[in-house]
């Protein structure tokens, strides 16, 4: 019976703690829907015995008027009371209200005016009971839950609607309709039991913040909240479209049927066996598909099933108009509408804010519902009966609406990602990207007219991404600035506001700064009405502050251009400088010298080689770091031993990635080779990929990508940083789907090896065994410290697979997913695993998401939902699965853990260890090794 049962939560997905909750919901619906099933065949066939079929337009009239009316209290009550005591008292008036109807009914006092009441209070007790079921499961459930559990709960409802139809057929010619109306009461009357106990189990357990928050209401009005909204806006027409449909298809199963059926009673065990008989399929649907479908395809599957296969039988309808077709068009509606349509309508709720979905729930399902039964009614009164249109209008008139339907459907798909995508946005203040940059923009305005110098500077170099015309005045008054730092920053960045060459730049020339002299230079070289006359102008100046820099430019200029070079004596010029500095320097300054020594990398001549290495070893920095972009610039082989030293010291570490980038392509080679190194300086291997992320091609891209999926973790996660960073600002260098899987499932092993120990490890740190308590300080204190470096490492591992999901989707929005998984609020991860869940292939949805819903709370949750996707391991099993992955802090931690254990495979995986291809790896187990000997020796 127990493994019966574990089947049953698996094959459901049912979890822990969750089947109490689930089978009241699941009573809950099973008892409205029943009820609803007894009065509705039971009504219907009153109303078509007394009134006829012709009638049923007018009736559909008055149902959308009483609608509107009974919304508009509705909605006002909603702000004055509690949801849970509207609720309550809506269960409790149609509980009474259909025992009223029954002894009516069965003391034949029915009139045309009670039979379109009851017919109207039928139409509204269908749309109010079942809406507030749905707002209520909205309240108990979260989205992650919903997706699961919708289905399973769904399934009471279909089962109510077999039994409340069987009851009716069978029990209508013994009965009466009196008793089944009072039947139906009594049953509403149970649901306000279970209704109490639902809120007392589930909501009434929540913080009261939570509660508050699941509850509230919304004071703004419905219509504004929904036109606000372009999600509600889309979400209203899918329901009105449908029930549009679903009015004009009943219309006519309503009216073949009463043709051929004119005995009341008999019409009603036809109804009641039919629609009985649908909802058998839908319970088959809703118990074995509903789910698969929910889980493993977009939304929009779910939502397009039921208009495609109508559309696709009206078409079969006009070419064979025969009863058994209006049959199975009304039997796909009837099952597909209650099971998977239905679950996924209202998964189209779940991203709504609780305050705005509490207030617009029950009016779009009433009013939009009712509004759309009208505008049947007109349709059929007046098109159809008016211009007196044969049956074949009636089905070419659905077909036209299903298709409206079939667009809106896809409109509502990117709005329900869209509403995941604010939500996180919102939680974690990520802010709009263009609302951001318009705030950004005004945040300069500000900065630069009354900020600090330092603020000032931060705000020019965020420039280039939200550059724009509104802005530009702003930035040139700048070039007026005192700070001399600030106009060389604004010159660099002028291009970005405006292509105008700015005269006043010129003057900058004859200011005494290093950095603005350089940049003004730049910047004038850069203006083709200025170039020419550029270096007869500052080449031959007597200031040497001026002509250096001159020469510099020169120097750039003429690297590929030998006539340049040539036309202006540029060797010469440089000759003249070098001897200077052979005489101590001359008069020359030291900024002076700097930019003499970084022009000899331009020249290519090895003559001067010599005294680049000279100053390669210079004790002042700024003729160091100059000596180092030279080295850089000739690309040469035997510079590179001292480039690469040098990355240690961070002094000149930004000058010599410059350096070895300036190499090329051709250095990327040796880069890599480098970069697989285990035993060269951790800080050399550590800049390697910043330096062929500096190459900027696409042989760069390329061994960006292998970076990171080898090394240490950490290296790898900054690696696969810059290939995100590359994507954000536009590169686009392509990535098959196929290759991005492949490394997205390299990745995801990884984590879920680690995931597993990470579990493993908690359990065997928190177990209260006895053999336990004897365990070592120094055991208990490394496992702890390997148990902080798998959690990192889970961290890094995250971080990686969003970084390479950012080469294929749009990086805004996997960055906001990654967000929102990150985040502590638990509504933004149930809202990123969703918006992942519509944003990825199927492929990669199927193989991430059970992941990281696993790992979704590792860190703090105990051993709850990890079963279904991680296996967990023994003690052993788990430390040789650590010792294995290339991850060097990881191994340290394994190996320190080892240290202390006295068991024969801590032996043989330190013996393991010793053999490393890393130093520092052998080093470490070797010592660990020394140390167990000794304490054997000791003992």
């Amino acid at each position: 019976m127990k493994s019966l049962l574990q089947q049953a939560h698996k094959f459901f997905d049912i979890r822990e703690g969750e089947e109490s909750i689930s089978l009241l919901m699941q009573l809950y619906i099973f008892l409205i829907i029943c009820a609803l099933l007894i009065v509705k065949p039971t009504v219907s066939a009153l109303f078509l015995s007394q009134l006829g079929a012709d009638n049923l337009s007018v009736a559909f009239i008055i149902i959308a008027v009483t609608a509107v009316i009974v919304s508009y209290f509705y909605n006002k009550s909603l702000e004055k009371f509690p949801l849970r005591y509207i609720i309550r008292a809506t269960l409790g008036l149609f509980s009474l209200g259909f025992v009223i109807m029954g002894f009516i009914v069965a003391f034949d006092w029915v009139t045309p005016f009670f039979v379109y009441l009851f017919y109207t209070m039928v139409g509204m007790f269908a749309l109010l009971a079942t809406s507030q079921f749905w707002v209520l499961a909205n309240v108990v459930f979260n989205v992650r839950e919903a997706k699961r559990l919708f289905g399973f709960i769904g399934a009471g409802g279909i089962a109510g609607g077999i039994a409340g139809g069987y009851i009716t057929s069978i029990a209508a010619a013994t009965l009466g309709n009196g008793a089944l109306m009072i039947l139906a009461g009594l049953l509403i009357a149970s649901c306000i039991i279970v209704f109490e106990r639902v809120w007392k189990t589930r909501v009434q357990t929540l913080s009261r913040f939570k509660r508050k928050e699941r509850a509230t209401v919304s004071t703004e009005s419905s219509v504004k909240l929904i036109y606000k909204s372009k999600h509600l806006t889309y979400l209203a027409a899918v329901i009105g479209l449908g029930v549009l449909v679903a009015k004009l298809v009943d219309y006519q199963f309503s009216y073949i049927a009463a043709a051929n059926i004119p005995d009341p009673q008999d019409l009603a065990s036809f109804f009641g066996f039919w629609f009985s008989t649908f909802n058998i399929i839908s319970l088959l649907i809703q118990l074995f598909i509903t789910n698969k479908i929910l889980e493993n395809t977009d939304i929009s599957v779910s939502l397009i099933a039921l208009p495609v296969g109508i559309v696709l039988l009206c078409l079969g309808l006009l070419v064979f108009p025969e009863l058994w077709i209006v049959i199975i068009i009304k039997g796909l509606d009837g099952s597909l509408k209650q099971s998977l349509h239905k679950s996924a309508v209202e998964l189209l709720s779940l991203p709504i804010p609780a305050s705005v979905k509490n207030k617009t729930k029950t009016f779009i399902d009433v009013v939009v519902d009712s509004l759309a039964t009208g505008i049947a009614g007109f349709l059929l009164i007046f098109v159809i009966k008016g211009l007196d249109l044969s049956a074949q209008y009636i089905t070419a008139i659905t077909i036209a609406v299903v298709i409206t339907w079939i667009y809106i459907v896809f409109k509502v798909r990117e709005t329900y990602l869209g509403t995941f995508k604010e939500s996180i946005m919102m939680n974690e203040n990520l802010g709009n990207s263009k609302k951001s940059s318009s705030r950004i923009r005004e945040n300069m305005r500000i900065i630069f007219q009354s900020g600090s110098e330092k603020d000032i500077l931060l705000m020019i170099k965020r420039l280039p991404e939200v550059a724009h015309p509104s802005i530009r005045e702003d930035v040139l008054k700048l070039l007026d600035h005192e700070n001399h730092q600030i106009k060389a920053a604004v010159i660099e960045n002028l291009s970005y506001v405006t292509k105008k060459p700015q005269v006043k730049v010129q003057d900058f020339i004859y200011i005494k700064d290093d950095e603005l002299i350089v940049a003004t230079m730049k910047y004038l070289l850069s203006q083709d009405k200025i170039s020419h006359q550029f270096f007869e102008q500052y080449l031959n100046y007597d200031d040497e502050f001026i002509s250096t820099a001159a020469l510099l430019c020169l120097a750039r200029e003429s690297e590929d251009n030998p006539r340049l070079a040539a036309k202006y004596n540029l060797n010469l010029r440089v000759k003249v400088f070098i001897d200077e500095m052979g005489n101590k320097g001359g008069d020359l300054r030291v900024s002076e010298i700097a930019r003499v020594i970084e022009t000899l990398g331009y020249i290519k001549r090895s003559r001067y080689h010599e005294i680049i290495f000279r100053y390669l070893k210079h004790p002042n920095p700024i003729l160091k770091n100059a000596a180092l972009l030279a080295a850089g610039e000739t690309a040469r082989e035997k510079f590179l031993p001292i480039l690469y030293k040098e990355l240690e010291d961070i002094a000149f570490r930004e000058s010599s990635i410059k350096a070895i980038s300036g190499f090329g392509n051709a250095i990327i080679p040796q880069l890599y080779k480098k970069y697989k190194d285990f035993n060269i300086n951790a800080k050399q291997r550590s800049q390697i990929p910043i330096i062929v992320s500096k190459i900027h091609t696409e042989k760069s891209y390329r061994t960006l990508f292998k970076m990171s999926q080898r090394g240490n973790f950490t290296i790898r996660t900054k690696t696969s940083d810059l290939l995100y960073d590359w994507r954000k600002t536009g590169v686009e260098y392509n990535i098959t789907i196929r290759t991005l899987k492949s490394m997205i499932s390299s990745e995801s092993k990884l984590y879920r090896e680690l995931l597993s120990c990470y579990f493993s490890l908690r359990i065997v740190e928190r177990s209260k065994l006895p053999e336990n308590k004897n365990v070592s300080l120094s055991i208990k204190t490394s496992r702890s410290h390997l148990i902080q470096q798998v959690k990192s490492s889970l961290e890094l591992n995250l971080k990686r697979i969003f970084n390479l999901l950012a080469l294929y989707y749009n990086p805004e929005d996997v960055f906001v997913a990654y967000k929102g998984l990150k985040s502590e609020t638990k509504d933004s991860q149930i809202h990123a695993m969703e918006y992942l869940d519509g944003l990825l292939g199927r492929n990669l949805k199927s193989l991430l998401l059970p992941l990281l819903e696993s790992g979704l709370s590792a860190p703090n949750q105990e051993s709850t939902d990890y079963h279904n996707h991680i296996t967990l391991q023994s003690k052993e099993d788990c430390i040789r699965t650590l010792i294995l992955i290339e991850d060097e802090p990881i191994v340290l931690k394994v190996i320190e853990l080892l240290k202390f254990q006295e068991d024969n495979y801590s032996y043989q995986l330190l013996i393991q260890a010793s053999d490393h291809a890393s130093d520092k790896i052998n080093e470490a187990a070797l010592e660990a090794l020394k140390f167990k000997k000794g304490n054997l020796k000791s003992a």
